[in-house]
């Protein structure tokens, strides 16, 4: 029975009606205030309302009947609030515990938290490969090629690939997610990081804090989640916007032949001839490869940096797990909460971003055989371009199309500036 059913039933109905709305294990009303709108509503319409249960029929036409109901529905609120307190206490214990509670497998790990070596391989390849260049796109194909499918057994997209290497657990960090109610009335999901958890990590903190902010860059240029076709799709910029540059196709020429084209994507600033620049960008990259190669992967105080900035990071959780407790006892006010939860946040940001920025600058291609380049590219295979695409993305921080002057139709040097990588 609800409140719905009651004022659906007209006042010029004069006969009484008997409806058996509940059974024992389901209360007429969850809370007082809306049994007590019940029963005012039914007085109101002329309704008579009983309820089935195991010692018979509760007539709240009656005294006695109506007070067995407010008993049970009290009863009822104190049911639904200490089920609510439980759940809220065993998550509390779950996250203190830091053991895996996953209602689902997830990719790379057992559901007690060991890994599944070859997913969780395919995984550290996946952020490195990433960091890299390579796409989204290409790692799905090469991973739905080996059947290494998701736990539920579907393929591979950009979409749900990207999920997975954005999931914190994969570096052994804990989440816990809630549903909030925003200002304006709408519940949202939040989900934030509780502390380290106790399975054994697939990939460094400092690895995934890097892809993270790789996938996250408003810059990056994804292309839709499909194969980009041209070597320098979505890495030559135009210099005069900044915009990126498309390939694209020339105009037919004498002979009614057409050419392919790096155009700006931006208002079609410039534009230079796909052939010649490709083949100049990778001349370039083997000219550098040598002294790429010569230069140490790792560095002693970098890997010193790092741990100084992840005791850094533990600390600044530390703090800002002790403000919600004081706040919790009544030590602070919530002003003085806010600010102080502000500025750890801003130290864990600051953190995360210099942590990034390190590891992302060690993740290397090997450029071991970067001699044999030129018989990469192959344009009738696309995963071989990509391939190239993902070393000069390496050694390359950025490449610009310059001006090439009105009437100039042949490809120079000066027509294209590249920016190297610090080795």
């Amino acid at each position: 029975m609800c409140l719905r059913a009651v004022r659906r039933r007209s006042p010029a109905h004069s006969a009484p009606v008997r409806i058996s709305p509940a059974r024992r294990r389901t209360p007429l009303a969850f809370t007082p205030w809306d049994l007590e709108d019940l029963v005012d509503l039914a007085e109101a319409t002329g309704v008579t309302l009983a309820a089935a249960q195991a010692q018979g029929v509760l007539d709240l036409s009656t005294p006695s009947g109506r007070l067995a109901a407010r008993i049970g529905a009290v009863v009822a609120r104190n049911e639904t609030e200490m089920r609510v307190e439980r759940q809220v206490l065993g998550h509390q214990r779950r996250r203190e515990s830091g053991r895996p509670f996953w209602s689902t497998r997830p990719f790379g790990f057992e559901r007690d938290g060991r890994h599944r070596e070859a997913e969780a391989e395919a995984l550290r390849q996946a952020y490195r490969d990433v960091l890299t260049g390579v796409s989204l796109w290409s790692i799905a194909k090469d991973w739905n090629a080996r059947e290494l499918l998701s736990p539920h057994g579907k393929e591979w997209r950009s979409s749900n690939l990207r999920g997975v290497l954005l999931k914190p657990r994969n570096a052994g960090i804990q989440t816990y997610s809630q549903w909030v109610e925003k200002p304006d009335g709408k519940r949202v999901r939040l989900t934030e990081e509780t502390g380290a958890g106790n399975w054994e990590a697939i990939v460094s903190e400092g690895m995934f804090r890097a892809l993270v902010r790789y996938l996250s860059d408003p810059e990056r240029n994804t292309g839709g989640g499909g194969k980009r076709k041209a070597l320098l799709s979505g890495v030559v910029r135009c210099s005069k916007c900044q915009a990126v540059a498309t390939q694209g196709w020339s105009k037919k020429n004498a002979a009614g032949e057409r050419y392919r084209i790096y155009t700006c994507s931006g208002g079609r600033c410039i534009t230079c001839p796909a052939d010649a620049l490709d083949s100049f960008v990778v001349r370039k990259v083997i000219d550098k490869a040598e002294e790429w190669n010569a230069a140490p992967a790792t560095d002693a105080a970098d890997e010193e940096r790092e741990a100084e900035l992840l005791a850094e990071e533990t600390a600044a959780s530390e703090r800002r797990t002790a403000l919600a407790e004081m706040f919790a006892v009544g030590d602070i006010d919530a002003s003085t909460l806010r600010t102080g939860i502000g500025r750890c946040d801003a130290d864990l940001t600051k953190i995360r971003a210099e942590l990034a920025d390190l590891v992302a600058n060690r993740v290397r291609v090997d450029l071991g055989d970067i001699e044999y380049l030129w018989e990469e590219l192959d344009y009738e295979d696309p995963d071989r371009i990509d391939y190239v695409r993902t070393v000069v993305m390496q050694v390359c921080e950025r490449v610009e199309l310059m001006p090439r002057g009105r009437g100039v139709r042949a490809f120079k040097a000066e027509h294209c500036r590249i920016t190297f990588r610090n080795p």
